[in-house]
């Protein structure tokens, strides 16, 4: 008598997530996707138009690199043209804010919305979060190479240098004024150690936040 097999899924080693759950590997700089044809083909029809974010930019940018220095967020989407600002933040890792870029600048508003906490306990409790979840009663779900890598990302983790993040945020800028493709969104997740820009033509490109500078300098005149 044959006893019948569970079915076990196929499982391909040969494609893996543009960035899986442990962030861009050491030696990928930055990858890129690109958008839909339609939008590239277009975009020469659809000039810039100035947002309200655009016209307080300068004032915008520093705001929220003051926010991922000083405050809990540990993560930021900053919309330029919706004028939407999303914060992620350590005192509530599961949920996400938004702002409207000309509150966020208000005098006040950061105060009222935003708790201070010093960078080097911000990234601490980052990676006590993680060694909570991923040493704790989840652990005995994952299977033995999601174990072997977790443990190993883990130890590895290197949080982004705060006197990083001014220069990163600035460059936000510095793509948003390209002439013809120019960035439409961008985010900076401190957790993960990247940056993620997506263009008017709707590419994105996916880079480790280390290496952002020297992306943006590359790739600009």
């Amino acid at each position: 008598m044959t006893t019948a097999q569970p079915d076990i899924p196929n499982v391909c080693l040969l494609h893996e997530p543009i960035v899986g759950a442990f962030g861009l590997p050491a030696d990928t700089p930055f990858v890129s996707i690109k958008g839909d044809p339609s939008l590239r083909e277009t975009v020469p029809l659809r000039p810039r138009q100035q947002s309200r974010l655009d016209q307080i930019a300068g004032a915008v940018l520093a705001a929220c690199a003051t926010l991922l220095r000083d405050t809990g967020v540990y993560a930021i989407y900053i919309g330029f043209n919706s004028s939407e600002v999303r914060t992620e933040s350590i005192f509530n890792p599961f949920a996400y804010e938004v702002h409207d870029a000309e509150d966020l600048v208000k005098p006040g508003y950061t105060a009222r919305h935003f708790v201070a906490v010093p960078y080097e306990e911000k990234v601490r409790t980052i990676a006590w979060v993680r060694a909570m979840i991923q040493t704790g009663p989840l652990r005995d779900y994952l299977p033995a190479h999601w174990l072997k890598l977790m443990d190993e990302e883990r130890t590895a983790w290197q949080p982004l240098a705060a006197d990083r993040i001014d220069e990163i945020v600035r460059s936000f800028n510095v793509l948003r004024g390209i002439e013809g493709y120019y960035l439409r969104n961008a985010a900076i997740s401190l957790s993960e150690g990247i940056v993620r820009a997506s263009y008017n033509c709707d590419g994105t490109y996916i880079v480790r936040a280390d290496y952002f500078p020297e992306f943006v300098r590359i790739n600009t005149p």
